[in-house]
């Protein structure tokens, strides 16, 4: 189930290619794409890659990748550790389908009608939709759910539902939202994909504070059992009311899922090994190369799977904080990335099996290549006193090494341009024009990333600058991700094949002083923010490949963020109890593989023997003094824990 990077950008080209028609507008459909026609008609019986005669049974174990605990069943602010899979308890108005980037298909909604201005979008219900407590899901609870999420939600929402002006409820079944200008046409999707919350549970209770009562809900599975800082179990409910639609006919064929939490990898591994639990994604290279070989492996118990997408790979990377004097001049920042040495990381840590970032939409459509084509050259010039000027004559490309451990051509590369933004070495170290060193503190959470940052820390003393790494616990470091009180910080951002609102959350000015949004770097760029817009208001996937590619070329030569390394596959082991389709979705599994939860099922001989039932075998779930940086990998994928709005649930 693996394709090569040749074949993924051929599929990632045909899925995108836009047809001459656009989203359908002023009448009811069922489903909508972003550009073109959706895959599946109105009387589509399943999506392709499921399998609608699955058998239903049996619990699905996983683990918690990051080892991270939680305490609170509301994933919709920043307050707390939200539990893992919460996704399972809520349905949205309509769903993406795993095989196309960017359509959405009625599950709340029965309908979805678009303004033929875009001034608007009307979502019919489905009058047989329930919440878990069985009362009637009405455009009353769409509306509080809009509301609540804009006002007292994550700042993702109120960054992404900007342009809309207002919601209401026009019928108990038919809920309108207005929109602000007619250009997003990215809203009607992202309205699709708003949860729905019970208004009667919710209206009398505080939204903002952490909750470890079991909410009323609209999704497939509810909590059953759970012991903080140990495990969530999560029941598929009988009586759930969409069992038998199209868009999840053949999938949630188990009745439990169960996600055990651990605080170490050590411990974690040897309980996979013995069953304790039944899936893991490895993002450790080393364990992937040498530690699955246990008995279990061998006689072929435990399977191993490495699944390609069209997705573009994750940009994981440092960001440097420019709200520090420090980092604001770009000569700064291409130094200190001139100074990271990935060849030697990969030959020596990292098994070959990574590869080198040099874009954030690598590996997909989008990636910018070569040199400014005409039609961004028509983006960018009216913006090229703002800009690198090697960004219209050079392709980017990263540093490299021969990956000995000797960097002294990049290091003198680095030295050139820290001389000429003003700094200068004196006595070993390097001061700017006033005497101040050039220090600076590198914050973490996750307990064995200083092995890959201390070659790039050793690297940067050779140049004069002390960086240290400081190890903060979880709250600790998510209080400060949030208010942005850090130096630099190492983590991770996941781009779609269809950017649009989220660019905002990410890279926009509005959102650089808002805590809690993904703009980490606090970039504060005109240029950004024009390039954002083109992507939001494109009619065609023509004009969004333009606009990523431009955007890319000026993310990447500005060094807003210095990239690393990424996978260009998703790595999982699992057991051989668990069965999956014949067809691999061309999305993945997801960036923690959560599509497996939706996609596979038990085999019903291991439910029948009683061989199904894992998590019951008694094992330490706290730390040891080995093993720390196999879980780094999994925390970079996840981020900071933030839930991520997403174009569908369940995508």
């Amino acid at each position: 189930m693996r394709m090569s990077s040749a074949a993924r950008l051929a599929l990632a080209v045909v899925l995108m290619a836009s047809p001459a028609s656009a989203m359908v507008r002023g009448r009811p459909v069922t489903a909508i794409a972003m550009y073109g026609e959706p895959k599946y008609g109105p009387d589509f019986a399943h999506f392709d890659y499921v399998n609608p005669d699955a058998p239903k049974g049996g619990t699905f174990v996983r683990q918690n990748e990051a080892f991270l605990t939680f305490d609170t069943f509301n994933p919709f602010t920043l307050k707390g550790a939200a539990a893992l899979e919460l996704g399972l308890m809520h349905d949205s108005l309509m769903v993406g389908s795993l095989d196309e980037p960017e359509s959405s298909y009625g599950l709340i909604a029965e309908t979805i009608e678009v303004a033929p201005d875009n001034s608007w979008v009307q979502f019919a219900l489905r009058p047989q939709a329930r919440f878990s407590d069985g009362s009637a899901i009405t455009a009353a609870d769409v509306v509080f759910s809009f509301n609540i999420l804009v006002t007292k939600g994550a700042p993702q929402y109120r960054i992404q539902f900007a342009d809309v002006a207002k919601a209401e409820a026009i019928t108990p079944h038919l809920v309108r939202f207005t929109f602000k200008t007619t250009t997003n046409r990215e809203l009607p999707i992202l309205l699709g994909g708003l949860p729905v919350l019970s208004e009667a549970y919710w209206k009398d209770r505080d939204f903002a504070a952490t909750t470890l009562q079991v909410p009323v809900t609209s999704g497939i599975y509810t909590i059953e059992t759970f012991d903080v800082g140990r495990y969530v179990t999560y029941r598929r409910q009988d009586n759930y009311w969409a069992k038998d639609l199209p868009v999840v006919r053949g999938q949630y064929n188990f009745d439990r899922v169960r996600v055990e939490y651990f605080r170490d990898d050590t411990v974690a591994f040897e309980a996979f090994k013995t069953n304790v639990y039944d899936f893991r994604r490895v993002f450790s290279a080393g364990q992937w190369a040498r530690r699955y070989d246990f008995p279990a492996v061998r006689d072929g118990q435990v399977k191993r799977l490495e699944v390609s997408s069209i997705l573009p790979q994750d940009a994981t990377g440092v960001v440097l904080n420019m709200r520090r004097p420090l980092f604001q001049d770009r000569r700064v920042r291409e130094a200190l990335n001139d100074a990271f040495d990935y060849e030697s990381l990969n030959k020596n840590l990292f098994y070959g099996l990574y590869t080198r970032l040099r874009s954030y939409w690598q590996g997909s459509p989008l990636e910018a290549k070569g040199l400014p084509s005409p039609a961004e050259l028509k983006l960018l010039e009216p913006f090229r006193d703002r800009l690198p000027p090697e960004l219209f004559t050079q392709e980017y490309t990263q540093p490299t090494t021969e990956g000995e451990g000797n960097n002294r051509d990049n290091l003198l590369k680095a030295r050139g341009l820290l001389r000429d933004a003003g700094w200068t070495v004196r006595d070993g170290r390097l001061v700017d024009d006033k005497g101040n060193p050039f220090t600076f503190e590198i914050t973490i959470v996750q307990d064995g990333l200083d092995r890959v940052l201390m070659p790039w820390v050793h690297g940067l003393k050779r140049l004069g600058i002390t960086a240290t790494i400081r190890l903060v616990d979880t709250s600790q470091y998510a209080n400060r991700v949030n208010a942005y009180d850090f130096d630099a910080i190492y983590i991770g951002i996941n781009n779609s094949l269809s950017p649009g609102n989220e660019q905002v959350y990410n890279w926009g000015s509005e959102s650089a002083d808002r805590p809690g949004a993904s703009n980490y770097s606090g970039v504060k760029d005109p240029v950004v923010d024009a390039l954002i817009r083109r992507l939001i208001e494109a009619t065609a996937y023509d004009d969004v490949t333009t606009a990523a590619h431009a955007l890319d070329r000026v993310l990447t030569w500005n060094h807003y963020g210095l990239l690393t390394y990424s996978s260009p596959v998703e790595r999982y082991a699992y057991w051989r109890k668990l069965q999956m389709p014949g067809v691999m979705p061309a999305l993945g599994l997801g960036t923690m593989g959560d599509a497996a939860i939706a996609l596979w099922w038990m085999d019903p001989a291991a439910v029948d023997s009683g061989l199904e039932t894992s998590g019951n075998v008694k094992m330490p779930h706290g730390p040891s003094k080995a093993g720390a940086l196999a879980w780094v990998f999994a925390f970079l994928a996840i981020g900071v824990g933030i839930w991520r709005l997403r174009r569908s649930t369940r995508r």
